[in-house]
């Protein structure tokens, strides 16, 4: 049985006509490069323009523009948009800069290789965890998150952990309107059943998603952190949920912790990758 990780897909109905005194057209030629970003297919100038709530005219042009400098290319088959090489270029001089993926990657390389272990590393923007890593186990579960797509905060094991990184009223601000999101039967989608699993995370430095983004995958996430102490990133891992035994879930647990500290360290930070301030878990408090 193959089991698909299906990449999430966000709202992109963002007004892009509010005047807040910056460029309308910068802020419309965004609102084109992030929506073509954030949908697997590629698409035409009536679909852009519909899904904006632009006219034709206005997304054509912009389209020209952002065709001309290479952060779109046109399909050679149906005339529709895709993301260009200067997006992709711009996109890799964010992961050299900040240091995350030379540390990262060899890391969850391990997780996925020796381990089987589908590895994750995310950041927290807009209100959404941003993939800047994805890699594929040669386990049953085909990963379809690519880096620069999203993923909900409430509903991943990634998400949550960063989510525990804040106060509750931080994280309602971050959440929005309840009901969240449902994408299972398991989802908390509302910040009262949320706020047992972040109590949670706080005390045992981990979070754990029991088919709450997807369906037949437990994953298992944790905070990456600078040498400040300051939670950078957050990696999870993910593995098939039918036939998991408690044992598993406790492996995973302790694999992804030891993941995001050496991850930590290899950016600075001190032994076991937490605040200087606090607690290391005890032995006890380590099992899911």
């Amino acid at each position: 049985m193959n089991h698909v990780m299906k990449s999430e897909r966000c709202s992109d109905n963002r007004n892009t006509r509010r005047g807040d005194g910056g460029s309308q057209s910068a802020a419309r030629a965004i609102a084109v490069l992030n929506l073509i970003g954030r949908t697997p297919e590629d698409l035409g100038v009536r679909e852009i323009a519909r899904r904006l709530a632009l006219p034709s005219s206005v997304v054509q042009r912009l389209i020209n523009t952002l065709a001309e400098h290479g952060f779109l290319e046109q399909s050679p088959n149906d005339q529709k948009y895709r993301i260009g090489f200067s997006a992709f270029q711009v996109g890799q001089r964010y992961l050299a800069r900040n240091g995350l993926q030379e540390a990262s990657l060899p890391v969850l390389r391990e997780l996925a290789e020796r381990d089987q272990v589908n590895a994750f590393l995310g950041v927290l923007r807009d209100r959404r965890v941003v993939y800047l890593a994805a890699i594929q186990s040669s386990g049953p579960i085909t990963i379809n998150s690519v880096p620069g797509s999203t993923a909900h905060l409430h509903s991943t094991a990634f998400g949550k952990a960063l989510l525990a990184e804040t106060s509750d009223e931080e994280v309602a601000r971050l959440l929005g309107e309840e009901p969240y999101v449902a994408l299972t039967a398991n989802t908390r989608t509302t910040l009262a059943a949320l706020r047992p699993d972040l109590a949670e995370v706080r005390r045992r430095g981990y979070a754990v998603c029991d088919e709450e983004n997807l369906v037949d995958v437990y994953s298992v996430g944790a905070v990456v952190r600078d040498a400040g102490g300051r939670a950078v990133a957050a990696i999870s891992g993910a593995v098939p949920r039918h036939r998991l035994a408690p044992a598993d879930m406790e492996r995973l647990c302790r694999l992804v912790s030891a993941a995001a500290e050496r991850i930590a360290r290899r950016l600075g930070a001190g032994a076991g990758g937490t605040r200087p301030d606090a607690a290391r878990p005890r032995q006890s408090e380590t099992s899911c």
